[in-house]
């Protein structure tokens, strides 16, 4: 006596058809899906502007993602490398990304182990990278308290180190 809705009729299945046969996409699922070290050079450059669409483009023999803007008149399309450099839209870098390596502080040299507290005074540190800056060693301390404590970019010398690279 069981009783129910199920019929073995597949004529009642919905006998729509649309000229739509992609699954949809939203702007947020699409940069979701973007590498990590693209998504954070996105967020660098143009912090929470509205994204509208992102493209993995490999006509150019590499793989370029471009992102694209609402307010394209402020924010033209970026064309990015899966490494998080920024490119020129003839795809030269214009900004390479930086990468580098997390250190323990009692690896970095004396005179940078120095300066953290010079420079920090009661700042606790939570990690340092060690980046090649062209020839350049530098190590980018970032403290625990980001918000009242920003990162300190030091030379091997223990030299502060300002944002723009040589």
């Amino acid at each position: 006596m069981a009783a129910g809705c199920a019929t073995g009729n597949k004529s009642q299945e919905a006998a729509q058809h649309t000229m739509y046969n992609k699954p949809l996409t939203s702007p947020g699922a699409k940069f979701g899906a973007l590498p990590p070290p693209v998504q954070l050079s996105v967020l660098a450059q143009v912090g929470a502007a509205a994204v509208v669409d992102t493209v993995r483009d490999t006509s150019s023999g590499q793989v370029v993602y471009k992102v694209y803007f609402r307010e394209s008149d402020l924010f033209p399309p970026m064309y990015i490398a899966p490494d998080g450099s920024m490119l020129n839209p003839d795809l030269t870098v214009a900004v390479s990304a930086r990468t580098g390596t997390r250190v323990k502080p009692e690896d970095v040299p004396p005179k940078v182990k120095k300066a953290i507290p010079e420079k920090a005074h009661s700042s606790e540190v939570a990690y340092i990278n060690k980046e090649m800056w062209g020839e350049r060693t530098i190590y980018v301390v970032t403290f625990k308290d980001e918000a009242h404590n920003p990162k300190l970019l030091l030379d091997e010398e223990g030299v502060v180190v300002h944002e723009a690279q040589p």
